[in-house]
Order: structure tokens, then sequence, then C-alpha cells
């Protein structure tokens, strides 16, 4: 038995995702929290005979025409198999989303595959999958003492000195939210970071409500009852994801980024989690990929994204039309000079 659906229902999706061993990209919650007003999440499933595809995306309308395109939300995702799908099987999956998108007038796709799964390898067919850079993981299967084994001599020893010292941390409340938000802002103040980094207090009050694939947990550092940092970590089933953190400036040498990369780790590992994601940098091997390798002993992970022109003629003209070169880099070329006009 072979079944396509294309599901933009909330109840429907988390019906079909809700006891699949799915990381937590795939929940309709997740999909729709990181979807702009102008942006749709769907759902692809394909059903065949001993397995199910389920790959979840946005549908943005490329600026005033009648075209679309689809991308990865903010994080991982990607066409996600449970089970088995034979080779046929994937050909019909295909066959059958790109009938779709023609319908849709969808002009390219663009996914950015989970590098904890490794879900790129069983997609060759589906789009061309390039490797972009490495993502670590602390893996959380070894006992404490051998995690903390793993860790750069000089992270072990801040942590060691800030479980010595007055700092303490606590599981946030909803009432903390605006705590939190305070302190990621200082953080991306600091970092003269991009504006799509300044997510608003809407996006964390959502970010909060647990869903059949994540539960999230907020962890509060704080000096004398006084905040001074915060990190957001998101729990599937299998895997903990470190999504944002915020702290002030640590003058008082109490070290609240280790301590709460710690007190994340502890949580995770109660819970039965068998990794900690901490992602990647913005580039290959740069100072912030560096610094999350102090925590993993460099456990490196490849991040790919498959980018797929469904009809090229279409988005030649698009790049055209807005000022692109269609050979550039990004992807796609024809939103490259919006995205400049928006980080300018």
């Amino acid at each position: 038995m072979e079944r396509c659906q294309f599901i933009t229902d909330a109840a429907t999706w988390t019906t079909h995702v809700q006891q699949q061993p799915l990381d937590i990209f795939y929940s309709h919650q997740y999909v729709t929290l990181n979807a702009r007003p102008s942006e749709q999440a769907v759902l692809f499933r394909y059903e065949g005979h001993a397995g199910t595809l389920f790959y979840p995306f946005l549908k943005r309308r490329i600026f005033d025409t009648p075209y679309s395109d689809l991308i990865t939300p903010y994080g991982y995702g990607g066409p996600e198999i449970v089970g088995r799908l034979t080779a046929t099987e994937m050909q019909h999956a295909r066959l059958s989303f790109e009938r779709w998108a023609e319908q849709e007038s969808v002009v390219s796709e663009m996914i950015r595959f989970n590098p904890l799964t490794g879900n790129e390898r069983l997609m060759r067919n589906w789009t061309e999958a390039s490797f972009i850079r490495h993502t670590t993981s602390i893996d959380l299967r070894p006992s404490l003492e051998e995690i903390m084994q793993t860790f750069h001599k000089k992270t072990r020893s801040m942590i060691r000195k800030s479980l010595a010292s007055p700092l303490t941390v606590r599981t946030g409340t909803r009432d903390d939210l605006s705590v939190f938000l305070a302190l990621y802002h200082e953080t991306m103040d600091r970092k003269n970071a991009s504006a799509h980094y300044y997510f608003t207090a809407s996006y964390f009050e959502q970010l909060f409500e647990a869903n059949p694939l994540c539960e999230p947990l907020l962890l509060i550092a704080e000096i004398d009852g006084k905040p001074v940092g915060g990190y957001f970590v998101l729990l599937g089933k299998e895997y903990a994801h470190g999504h944002l953190i915020g702290c002030k400036r640590d003058e008082a040498k109490m070290f609240p980024n280790q301590r709460l990369e710690y007190e994340a780790i502890l949580q995770a590992k109660a819970r039965g989690l068998v990794e900690q994601h901490l992602g990647g940098g913005y580039q290959e091997r740069d100072s912030l990929f560096e610094s999350k390798c102090r925590y993993t002993g460099y456990r490196l992970f490849e991040y790919h994204q498959g980018k797929s022109i469904l009809q090229p003629a279409i988005y030649d003209q698009l790049c055209i039309r807005y000022g692109s070169d269609a050979n550039s880099d990004y992807f796609p070329a024809y939103r490259q000079t919006s995205v400049q006009m928006a980080t300018s």
C-alpha cells in the first residue's frame, strides 16, 4: 500500500508524528513557530509497504510573483524515513512530490539535513546534497565523569570553580521568559548580531509550549538571586539541542556559560537522551565552533544541504528580474539581493 499526503492541518500533522521516533524539528508547532506570516507549514508524508517518509518544510511566496519556493525551517530537518522504503517507493515519493510542486508553482527547494541522523545519505536520488560544515555533539551515554573527561581542561576547571561559587542554576518557568529575553538580547548586542537573531517575546512564549516531540527546558543562572545567564534547550525523544543562550559579562568569574551547559547535560542524561547537539559555527572551524568543541572533544557530525531547481527557466527569469547571478553560491540566488538589503 502507498499513501501520499501534503498536510497543513495541525491536528492531522500531530496525529501522524507524535508516536514516531522523529527529532524535534518535525512537529507542527516547531515548523509554524519558525514561519513568517506569509509562509505556510507543510508536512509531506509518504507511506510505503514497510516504512514512512516524513518531510516538513515551509512554502514561501516569491516576492510579488505567482511562484513559491520551499525551505527547511531554522534548524535541521529534511526527509526522514521511519522503517524502510524500497528504491521504487522512493522514486514514487519523489515523483508525487514533484507533481505537487508543479501544481503549486514551486521553483526551488532548499533542505537543511539533520547532522545527527545523517538523513542525506538516503536522499541521493531526492536532491543534490552538499557538505556545508561540521557540527559537534556531546555523547550522553557514558557516565558524567567520562563525559567531563572529554571537556577541554580549562572548561573542566571553569565548571569546578562555578560549582564551588555562589552561582546557582534553577529550572525556569514561563515567568522567566522576560528575564531570558533581556539576557539574550544583551548578548546579541555585544556580538553585533544580525537582526534575524533577535527573536521576539512571542517566539519564546511559543517555544516554551511542549509538544509531542519536544520538551522545552529553560535554565536560569543566578548570583545572589540576580539572573546572570539563561539557556534554552530543546529536549526531544533521543536528542537534546542547545538552542539559545544569553549571559551577562562574567565579571565575577563564576562562568555561567559553562555551568549552564553542564546543568543541561545533567537534565538531558536524567531523561535518558543520547546526544546533546551544540550545532556548528557560522563557518568551518570558526571561534564559535571551537568554543563548542571544548565540550565535545571534537566529536564531529556532517551538516549537508540539498538544493533543487524544479523549474530552471523560471529560476533564471527570477534571477534576472531581481538582479541576481543565477550561478551564485547563495541559494536560491534570486533571494540574495533581498537578504543583503535586510542585513545591511
